[in-house]
């Protein structure tokens, strides 16, 4: 399960960059029409670029998030795997006989 959700995650991002890539050419005539001046404002088509635009900016976060939550999810598991490793490893040297004890 944590391992789909790294590929989802990876998916999520790239998507996200990919928006932010093609959006970003489209989005520079857009804010150069905006003028306070000149009373021109912001044209349908450029609130679509704003749209796909944040819309690349969230799925490049939850991407992020999405990792970052399962890279520790697998840590938090390595770690409890190693203890049940050390506990299982004493619980052996507690009951060795005591002729191996006298040997070593």
């Amino acid at each position: 399960m944590r391992k789909v959700a790294v590929v989802v995650s990876v998916a999520l991002f790239g998507v996200g960059v990919w928006l932010l890539t093609r959006v970003h050419s489209v989005s520079a005539t857009c804010t150069a029409t905006v003028s306070l001046f000149t009373g021109k404002g912001v044209n349908p088509n450029c609130e679509n670029v704003a749209t796909f635009y944040f819309l690349g900016f969230g799925l490049t976060i939850l991407g992020l998030i999405i990792f970052t939550l399962a890279l520790v999810a697998m840590a938090k598991r390595d770690r409890d795997e190693r203890r049940s490793r050390r506990r299982s490893i004493s619980n052996i040297r507690r009951h060795e006989p005591q002729k191996l004890k006298d040997v070593a």
